[in-house]
């Protein structure tokens, strides 16, 4: 019996030393190492995020508290994707092209400093810009239910500046490929979350959402202060100087990250002159989608910057070319593949997802169309995803910032021109036009570049 555990252990072993080995002779076998562990670390996260939903949609319904809750969230999180996306990009870039703990500590501290600085100076404006564009964007609210979604924003400001330097946290976390814990650590939120919503129920309205949401992200913050302590990378700031790259990098990406900011925006203005429910039928109808999105996409979107990153700091563009092509051709028939199924079976599943408590067949009825195109989508976001990674690590930022904002001010005018005519679902579509332009461009654009490098 002991020899047999033991000629187990030690076939075991040499297995994974082979697979290492395997991986080991090739950095694009490497990344893809790391895509799957990434995956497979965000998983768990994804699965705990959809449960949260499924026990938000059973308590909840598609009732106004969560209208209130959702559009809140999206427009609260406008600084932080207008800034924060432009900056942990760059943020990212830079670091993994190959800097020392101690300098790296000092860059990561002083970004952070001047991006929660300017985080600071951004939100009272923005706070007080928001009554004025509110009869706009929540045109279809009542005045009580207004007044609602403006308190619910002054709650949420705890939750801005926590969530703002997490996710610069994670940027580090990404670019020293530590994906393990990268893909692990969101699962504090919607663990809380789900804790509150079942201890307070429906009766404390949005506020409970909102007090979950600000837990769950401060459980993170401290997870994470403590992870970077142990890697060295809590540093003294340096001199503002000494981020002259991050900044400018990022500075030519605000203006892609700027538009692309309003897409969720537009998204919920239009839903919300949809009706009643609307906002919540949209967002139950991204859920599952946005969580195979959220394992795929974000495992492609945080391995492919770091990768790309590192082989053209070296000099390596035939063989970055030579992975680019691969890597969509296999994402996108991989894609195909997966959401064909899902796609077929999107009200089924819609059905056994939420039809419970105060979800009804009604409920079920509106979201499947959404859930459905949301699922066409996954393919093309994951290519539009490496095409727009290769071209940051490309520095070719002025051009991603054209074509982001280009492909958001179509989206929101297939939106509304698709929502007067089909429906909410005309949302979810226009979404899927778009991704499959910039999948198209970002692809084309990045092969181009590196064919010109490689020469």
């Amino acid at each position: 019996m002991h020899q047999t555990q033991l000629n187990a252990s030690t076939a075991l072993h040499r297995t994974y030393s082979r697979w290492r080995s395997w991986v080991a002779a090739s950095p694009l076998r490497t990344m893809g190492h790391g895509a799957l562990v990434a995956a497979s670390a965000s998983l768990f996260a994804r699965i705990l995020g959809f449960c949260k939903e499924i026990v938000v949609a059973a308590i909840f319904g598609l009732s106004g508290a969560l209208d209130v809750y959702l559009l809140a969230f999206v427009l609260i999180g406008m600084p932080l994707s207008i800034l924060l996306n432009a900056v942990q990009t760059a943020l990212i870039a830079h670091l993994a092209a190959g800097h020392d703990n101690e300098e790296t500590g000092k860059h990561f501290s002083t970004t952070c400093i001047l991006t929660l600085t300017l985080l600071a100076i951004i939100l009272p404006v923005w706070l007080m810009l928001l009554p004025h564009l509110l009869p706009w964007l929540a045109a279809g609210f009542p005045p009580d239910k207004r007044q609602a979604l403006e308190t619910a924003l002054i709650w949420l400001v705890p939750y801005y500046f926590l969530n703002g330097f997490n996710l610069l946290a994670y940027g580090a976390l990404q670019a020293k490929r530590r994906f393990l814990v990268n893909g692990l650590l969101p699962s504090a939120t919607p663990m809380a979350i789900m804790i509150c919503v079942y201890l307070w129920g429906a009766s404390g309205g949005w506020r409970v959402l909102v007090i979950a949401l600000t837990a769950g992200v401060a459980i993170e913050s401290g997870l994470l202060l403590v992870l970077l302590a142990q890697m060295g990378l809590l540093a003294w700031p340096s001199a503002f100087r000494s981020i002259k790259a991050i900044s400018l990098a990022s500075l030519a990406l605000l203006p892609g990250t700027l538009v692309l900011a309003f897409g969720p925006l537009v998204e919920q203005a239009i839903a919300a002159a949809l009706g009643e429910g609307s906002n919540a039928a949209l967002a139950y109808g991204y859920k599952l989608p946005s969580t195979l999105q959220g394992v795929l996409v974000t495992a492609i979107g945080i391995t492919a910057l770091p990768y790309f990153s590192a082989q053209i700091a070296r000099g390596e563009y035939t063989y970055c070319l030579y992975s680019l092509n691969k890597l969509a051709r296999v994402l996108l028939v991989g894609g195909a593949l997966l959401v064909l199924p899902l796609s077929l079976f999107s009200p089924d599943i819609a059905a056994l997802l939420y039809q419970r408590g105060a979800f009804s067949v009604d409920a079920t009825a509106r979201v499947a169309p959404v859930q459905t195109a949301y699922f066409i989508q996954i393919p093309l976001a994951l290519v539009a995803m490496l095409g727009i990674r290769t071209l940051a690590a490309l520095n070719r930022n002025g051009l991603l910032s054209l074509y982001t904002g280009l492909g958001m001010l179509l989206q929101a005018l297939l939106a509304y021109a698709f929502a007067v005519r089909y429906g909410l679902s005309g949302i979810a579509w226009a979404a899927v036009i778009v991704s499959a332009l910039m999948a198209i461009s970002a692809y084309l654009s990045a092969r181009r570049t590196l064919r010109e490098l490689s020469r």
